[in-house]
């Protein structure tokens, strides 16, 4: 009974990590929608010396963010499948 008790414990804290880097994995993702949201809707001109203004530093940021929300949850899914097959072979 008491092993029981460990193991339901370990799968509850296994699946509150999951659902955590998923959050997580999300909030990244989002959060890269966003940048390149304000990239596509801020104003670029040209000033009267000829500078252009734009705000470009928001394209590399919002790739980032949304390949390492991609790399969170790609890593999390992975690792729940294997601990998974695991427990069948058992």
């Amino acid at each position: 009974m008491a092993e029981k008790l460990i193991e339901d414990g370990s799968e509850t804290r296994r699946a509150r990590m999951n659902l955590a880097s998923t959050v997580i994995g999300g909030i990244l993702m989002l959060l890269g929608f966003v940048c390149l949201l304000i990239k596509s809707m801020s104003v670029e001109y040209i000033d009267a010396q000829g500078i252009l203004h734009e705000n470009f530093f928001l394209i590399p940021m919002g790739l980032l963010f949304l390949s390492a929300g991609f790399l969170v949850i790609l890593i999390s899914g992975i690792s729940y499948l294997v601990k998974r097959y695991r427990q069948r072979r058992k």
